[in-house]
């Protein structure tokens, strides 16, 4: 009993002892919990909640106590987002789960603290289970001041990195520069005259490589003759600090001495040697250049000469003027080209001026003035006055030599005489002048002739139109057609020699209007209806994929273009067809018109196709009698399209058809043009209205009131301008038609009363003149529209639907 007492008494003692080596080991890590500078939480995994924390974890997040801090959950302690853009709840989350599975867990966070301000944090978790609970031991220590450290550290070493770049770039740009200097560079040492360094350039001068010059000294380069003016170099780099330059000569590898210009400075390293730095110049090219430069002044001396003889033979004369003294100097030629002798000149700026012509001195003192102060080019023309009288015209040309402020010091010149030249321009010029009055009167004979052929020519014309309709035989018929065409073709061969007259005198020039493409082929299709049904052949105009509608362009010059193709086509052509394929082609960078007029004619051989381009040429003499024409048609085509910077291509095979291939580089414009007057076949009716027809000539009277007849107006003749006035004074009428040669007044003048006197009354010119300038210039003084002789009545009756539209 006693012995169990003891032994109960003995194990309670033992317990005791346990408990307080357990109490105390508590309290020590409890004790260690609670002081550590590390902020220590336990967070329970089950409930998500704080069960314990240190001091450091309530100051570190700016909590009031404890008590506080346990209320607090662990998303309380973070922002809402990590820097890496995940929510802290969720990356926290990941992270305890980590932990309960791989292990401790250390890592970088972010807190929060209850004012909402952030600081970055070492975390590290650690999982234990206590009484089956598990549990989360977080240990946060706040890294502010070790993240500034680090980033004043990166700053510290990126500068310290960024003058060590800095330093071994200055380092390869020194050596780049040293290395690539088109001089040589060498360091020796002062004690011995070791090679310590050289550059590429001196590699290149002395022809030794970099590693042999390194075992040799300086003085194997230099021949002992300048062994005393080396020691006076030295003695002066001792004294001074540098030397040279000096002019010497080094030995090359082959024993061979070549010229040098050397310089140097004396350098000493931190170490305390003593280098010499000395720059090599290899003098061989200056040698040889100053050779040349002596060679050069020999053969200046030479040409001096040479040009002395040249000036004899030309008769040049050289003078020149002293700025500052006054002094002219002459040549000997020149006493000769002003006609007096050295004795009677004075040298002086005064004898020059007494010397020229009266009329031409203020002239070229102006200009030498002006040359003088470097706003004109001395190159005058004058005359000079020699003491016989004689007088002569000298041309002069001179130089303005400067000093370096850019004043002038003094003036070289030349004279020569042109007398002879001025001469030959005259009887030159006279003859021009005599040339361009031949080409105005033959082109004002030309508008003449055209005129009065075209006044008959619309009497014929328009009387052939009249008839047209007329109840005739058939015989009657076929001679009245064969007169009409007869007709056209005298008009055609007129027109043409037109145009050969503009372009021959240079006279013709293009317009650029915008123009609708389809309506110049429905215009040729029409021109050419008549012929083409009566030789019953096919015309077929093609318009490709590429087809463009509007240009801009000379609207009559590119239907005369492939008017003059197609009717030649239909011309030739018997039986089968003519096709005008059109499309759009690049044509030197630019997009241009591209046709072809194919027939299945007489075709050409091809010496015949070398000679329908030449003006009053045409395939051959048969071509001609068969069928006609000028031999103008194709050389004005050619003309037109070579002035529109165009090509013209002419493939033919004889009896086999021709095809015309060409390339008109025009504008194209995405929007219509304005519609031009068309042509109308009938006649308007004009029942109510009144016009007034001023025409002197009786035959061409009796046609224009014959073509109005069908049109029901109320027409008045009248044969001059005066008459035209006054009967507009004196009556209202709706539209006058206007002749323009008429005697007492001509339509001119008389169109210019009827505007001022009533300014809404329409004239139109109804005239033969016909060439461009003179129909610009009605349309230009105030006539509304221009209406030629001879006169084709659907033009006619176009232009008056359109009046009264």
């Amino acid at each position: 009993m006693t012995k169990q007492r003891d032994d109960l008494l003995a194990e309670n003692a033992r317990l005791k002892q346990s408990l307080a080596e357990l109490s105390k080991e508590r309290d020590k890590y409890k004790k260690l919990f609670d002081v550590s500078a590390d902020a220590l939480s336990i967070i329970d995994v089950e409930t998500g909640t704080f069960i314990e924390c240190n001091q450091s974890a309530v100051d570190i997040h700016g909590v009031e106590a404890s008590d506080n801090f346990l209320n607090l959950k662990p998303s309380d302690l973070s922002p809402e987002f990590q820097p890496c853009g995940r929510r802290s709840d969720e990356l926290a989350g990941e992270y305890i789960q980590q932990t309960l599975i791989d292990g401790a867990k250390m890592f970088q966070w972010t807190h929060s603290r209850l004012d909402g301000s952030t600081f970055p944090c070492l975390v590290s978790l650690t999982a234990m289970s206590i009484d089956g609970k598990q549990l989360i031991l977080a240990i946060g220590r706040d890294i502010t001041d070790l993240m500034k450290t680090q980033k004043e550290l990166e700053k510290v070493a990126l500068v310290s990195k960024q003058h060590e770049q800095a330093f071994l770039k200055e380092k390869e740009k020194f050596e780049t520069f040293v290395n690539r200097a088109p001089i040589g560079i060498a360091l020796n040492s002062i004690v011995d005259g070791r090679f310590e360094f050289v550059n590429q350039e001196f590699v290149n001068i002395t022809g030794y490589s970099a590693e042999e010059l390194n075992q040799m000294d300086y003085w194997q380069l230099t021949p002992k003759k300048y062994e005393q003016q080396e020691f006076e170099q030295v003695e002066s780099l001792n004294t001074t600090g540098q030397y040279g330059p000096y002019l010497k000569e080094y030995i090359d590898r082959e024993g061979q001495f070549y010229p040098v210009l050397l310089s140097g400075v004396k350098i000493t390293d931190s170490s305390g040697n003593v280098f010499i730095w000395s720059v090599v110049l290899d003098m061989t090219q200056q040698k040889k250049i100053e050779q040349q430069i002596q060679e050069s002044k020999n053969k200046a001396d030479a040409l001096a000469l040479r040009m002395q003889l040249a000036n004899d033979s030309a008769g040049i004369g050289v003078w020149d003027w002293d700025l500052v003294t006054g002094e002219l100097v002459w040549d000997d030629w020149m006493y000769k080209l002003y006609g007096i002798s050295a004795d009677e000149f004075s040298g002086a700026y005064e004898a020059w001026v007494n010397s020229v012509h009266p009329e031409d001195i203020e002239r070229a003192k102006s200009n030498l003035e002006a040359a003088i102060e470097g706003t004109a080019v001395y190159e005058p023309e004058f005359r000079v006055v020699h003491a016989n009288g004689d007088v002569r015209t000298l041309k002069a040309s001179a130089e303005v030599l400067r000093n370096e402020k850019g004043q002038a010091i003094k003036v070289v010149g030349v004279n020569y005489d042109v007398t002879e030249k001025i001469n030959a321009l005259e009887v030159l010029s006279e003859a021009k002048l005599a040339a361009e009055n031949a080409v105005k009167a033959k082109s004002d004979f030309l508008a003449n002739m055209s005129h009065e052929i075209r006044t008959p020519m619309n009497a014929i014309l328009g009387g052939l139109q009249l008839l047209k309709d007329a109840d005739l035989s058939p015989q009657l018929s076929r001679i009245l057609g064969n007169a009409a065409f007869s007709a056209q073709s005298l008009l055609t061969i007129i027109n043409d020699i037109l145009d050969y007259s503009k372009i021959e005198a240079n006279n013709l020039s293009l317009e650029t209007i915008q123009f609708s493409l389809t309506e110049v082929l429905e215009s040729v299709k029409y021109d050419l209806d008549a012929t083409v049904s009566a030789k019953r052949i096919e015309f077929v105009i093609n318009k490709s994929n590429s087809f463009v509608e509007y240009w801009l362009g000379d609207l009559v010059r590119v239907k005369q273009i492939i008017l003059n193709l197609a009717s030649n086509a239909v011309k030739f052509t018997e039986q089968g067809s003519v096709e005008v394929n059109i499309g759009t082609s690049d044509f030197n960078g630019k997009q241009a018109i591209s046709f072809e007029v194919k027939d299945s004619g007489i075709g050409m051989s091809k010496e015949a196709i070398e000679r329908i381009f030449e003006r009053f040429a045409q395939a051959d003499a048969s071509t001609t009698r068969k069928y006609g024409g000028t031999g103008l048609g194709m050389s004005i085509t050619t003309s037109l399209i070579k002035m529109m910077g165009g090509e013209i291509d002419v493939a033919s095979i004889e009896g086999a058809g021709t095809t015309v291939s060409v390339l008109l580089p025009l504008k194209p414009v995405d929007f219509a043009v304005e519609k031009k007057i068309e042509k109308s076949l009938s006649a308007p009716n004009l029942a109510s209205r009144r016009i007034l027809i001023a025409e002197d000539n009786d035959i061409n009277k009796v046609l224009i009131e014959s073509m109005l007849k069908a049109t029901q107006a109320d027409l008045t003749i009248v044969e001059n301008g005066q008459l035209a006035v006054e009967a507009v004074q004196s009556k209202d009428y709706d539209v006058v038609l206007m002749d323009i040669h008429m005697p007492v007044m001509d339509g001119t003048e008389a169109q210019q009363l009827i505007q001022s006197a009533k300014p809404n009354l329409p004239v139109i010119a109804l005239t033969a003149n016909v060439m461009k300038s003179d129909v610009e210039g009605y349309l230009k003084q105030g006539f509304v529209a221009h209406i030629a002789k001879p006169i084709d009545i659907n033009d006619l009756y176009g232009v008056l639907k359109n009046q009264f539209r």
